[in-house]
């Protein structure tokens, strides 16, 4: 008995750091992400007590000098955040979170990225007719063909899966480094810890193309 106890109480200690460098990963991260064609984007990472996760996404305007585009009649869609909450599990340095949720919030309002990506295939269908690239005739089944077959390829579980990150982190006061590997190879980014109220920010449609890479 006494020495279950000692293998009991040794356990225990073990787990005390693991334990306290969860702790110090709590709380709401603000970093920088560069993209190749988007230029900078922000992201909020928050990390909650009871496992849950939520980030919010920042980016530069993807279809700038298109949305209210007089030729087109193309209008603007103003993305005030991009969302994904998740849950998260670490050991030892090793982080890993799963999303079970994506949305973004235009006007205050909560919409689902298929109804964000259906405006998207309209704008476009729009230019294209604008551009004389289809009649007026064939536009209304032209552009519905496209929705119809981007819903039939669209399965949000698989989206999900994809959206799910793995990687080592490391605390050091207020900074946060996150490492994972990504196609172009090993990243780090460098987040800084922030106060919660300040994690809701305005983002643009440079959200929807970076979001939709895992």
């Amino acid at each position: 008995m006494h020495q279950l106890l000692s293998s009991i109480a040794f356990l225990c200690l073990l787990a005390l750091p693991l334990a306290a460098q969860e702790e110090t990963l709590h709380g709401t991260w603000e970093g920088t992400i560069v993209d190749a064609e988007l230029g900078e984007g922000t992201v909020h990472l928050i990390f909650k007590e009871d496992g849950t996760f939520n980030q919010i996404y920042q980016g530069p305007a993807l279809l700038e000098g298109f949305a209210d585009d007089e030729a087109t009649g193309a209008e603007a869609l103003i993305i005030d955040s991009f969302h994904q909450t998740g849950t998260y599990q670490v050991a030892g340095d090793s982080l890993w979170v799963d999303i079970d949720s994506v949305y973004y919030i235009v006007g205050g309002e909560k919409v689902e990225p298929v109804e964000i990506l259906i405006q998207l295939i309209r704008e476009m269908a729009r230019l294209a007719l604008a551009l004389g690239e289809i009649t007026e005739e064939d536009y209304p089944e032209a552009e519905q063909t496209v929705i119809d077959e981007f819903l039939a390829g669209f399965n949000e579980e698989e989206m999900l899966v994809e959206l799910a990150m793995s990687g080592t982190y490391v605390v050091e006061g207020d900074s946060l480094f996150l490492t994972t590997t990504e196609e172009s190879g090993v990243e780090t980014v460098e987040f800084h810890r922030i106060d919660d109220a300040t994690a809701v920010v305005q983002t643009t449609w440079g959200g929807l193309k970076a979001a939709w890479r895992p």
